[in-house]
């Protein structure tokens, strides 16, 4: 007969497996939330970087649009120089750095700026040396508001006479003539004019002169009720957007009238300042290969945790199996398959295991005219026959005494007391109670013959010795007239 099993093969691969899965699934999913957390993190600490720039133009906004309330022009006292008979270049005279009468223990000010404009800037007593000199006092001001932030790339204001302003002046410096003639003509120019009193932003996108993806802030200038120019303030993309985080993927920024959102894009953001003119949106391209890598180097002890319980899982429930099977096996030596008694080698082990009162009685059933009821009604019936008999035998005894079926239609009865009557008299109950419903397991019921042998314990005696006595007494009341018990 096959072993039963506690767990089947497929239960001890599966259900492990399948609560590993649950557990992976579960890891992923706070991996998923923490990239989440990240990528919210980075879109907070990328939209405040914008709202502080925008802080930023707007002061200098407000600064500009007041120079023009006074009519007294600065004297400026820069270097400068002629390039080509074209430009001309003013620059900052380093001891100049510290105002007039303050302490020279004071530390100095790091100021990078340069106005380019015609030839005639450099001209003292020029329209365009006069128009200059009454705002090159707040070129300190774009200098040290470019050195605020790294991501700060540059800063400028662009008048509409075509000088420009600029921090740092390396960008300056690159300025030419033909550049100087085009900018009111270039379309930022225009359209920053019309949204008066907003900032207007652009890009990213290479502009002229840089090399890098640069996000333009600009914002018109007005004095004395007229346009006098433009303030822009150059980000740099790349810095803004690159924090150094753990984030697999890569966070983007598009101008949408420019670019198209790409298929790969996810947590898609619109961008929205009050004050400011944005076509802009943020987003997580997101590439799962870089992902799946991620998450596989990001949670390399969760996964080899959930291997080890699953091996272990697996481990423990094949020795479940092994001593659940090691178990029955041990059952089924000693066990009748088809009745659940004991067989002839369990009962001699309940024996050998079991405490003695003053008697021991063993008694061998024997059903009377059994192959009779084989031949007529079938083995089916003469199984049934048996089983019944097991289960009389078994309801009518104290669990401190055993039944076994040792083959055939022979039944062995051990009891044990202190009573030898009440012991027989418990035989005599079971001989009974098989007889009396008998007719439930086969029709005009059956009958029992029943041998019995009881010793003291304090005689010498063993299980075979006892079993032959009382296999004689069994042959006797088969012989003298069956349905009975001799004692």
């Amino acid at each position: 007969m096959k072993a039963k099993r506690h767990f089947s093969l497929g239960f001890v691969l599966l259900t492990p497996l399948i609560a590993s899965i649950l557990i992976l699934a579960l890891t992923a999913k706070n991996y998923y939330d923490s990239v989440n957390r990240d990528i919210s993190s980075e879109y907070e600490r990328i939209t405040d970087s914008l709202e502080r720039a925008t802080k930023v133009i707007t002061a200098l906004d407000y600064s500009f649009t007041n120079s023009y309330q006074s009519k007294t022009p600065l004297l400026l006292e820069h270097n400068s120089r002629v390039i080509d008979d074209e430009l001309c270049q003013m620059w900052p005279i380093d001891v100049l750095l510290l105002a007039e009468g303050k302490n020279l223990s004071i530390p100095a000010v790091d100021i990078d700026y340069m106005l380019v404009g015609d030839k005639s800037l450099c001209l003292a007593g020029s329209p365009l040396y006069e128009r200059a000199s009454s705002q090159v006092s707040l070129a300190p001001v774009l200098s040290f508001l470019h050195d605020l932030d790294d991501y700060l790339y540059g800063v400028h204001y662009i008048d509409r006479e075509s000088y420009v302003m600029s921090s740092p002046e390396t960008i300056a410096e690159s300025i030419t003539k033909e550049l100087l003639s085009t900018l009111k003509a270039r379309p930022y120019w225009q359209i920053t004019a019309t949204n008066k009193e907003k900032i207007t932003v652009s890009g990213p996108a290479k502009m002229f002169l840089l090399d890098q993806p640069i996000i333009t802030m600009t914002m018109p200038v007005f004095g004395r009720g007229e346009h006098q120019g433009m303030l822009s303030l150059d980000v740099d993309a790349d810095m803004l957007l690159d924090s150094g985080s753990a984030l697999p993927s890569d966070i983007r920024l598009i101008q949408t009238k420019v670019t198209p959102i790409p298929s790969d894009a996810v947590r898609i953001v619109p961008l929205q300042m009050d004050g400011v003119v944005f076509h802009h949106v943020l987003y997580y391209e997101l590439d799962m290969l870089k992902e799946v890598k991620n998450f596989f180097v990001f949670e390399k002890y969760s996964i080899a945790t959930i291997i080890i319980i699953y091996v272990l899982s697996v481990v423990i429930l094949f020795y479940v199996n092994s001593h659940v099977e090691k178990r029955y096996l041990k059952e089924l030596a000693e066990k009748d398959p088809m009745t659940g008694l004991l067989n002839r080698r369990g009962m001699e082990i309940f024996l050998k295991n079991t405490t003695l009162g003053d008697y021991i009685a063993l008694a061998v059933l024997d059903i009377d005219d059994f192959k009779k009821v084989n031949d007529t009604y079938g083995h089916d019936v003469g199984d049934a026959v048996i089983c019944y008999m097991a289960d009389k035998i078994e309801s009518n005894i104290r669990q401190t005494d055993a039944v076994a079926r040792f083959g055939g239609e022979e039944f062995v009865l051990y009891l044990r007391g202190q009573d030898k009557d009440r012991m027989c008299e418990t035989i005599e109950r079971v001989k009974t109670a098989i007889s009396v419903q008998s007719h439930e397991a086969v029709e005009g019921g059956f009958t029992v013959s029943v041998g019995v042998e009881v010793v003291a314990t304090d005689q010498e005696h063993d299980f075979d010795t006892l079993f032959k006595a009382a296999d004689e007494k069994l042959y006797q009341a088969k012989t003298t007239g069956k349905n009975k018990v001799v004692f």
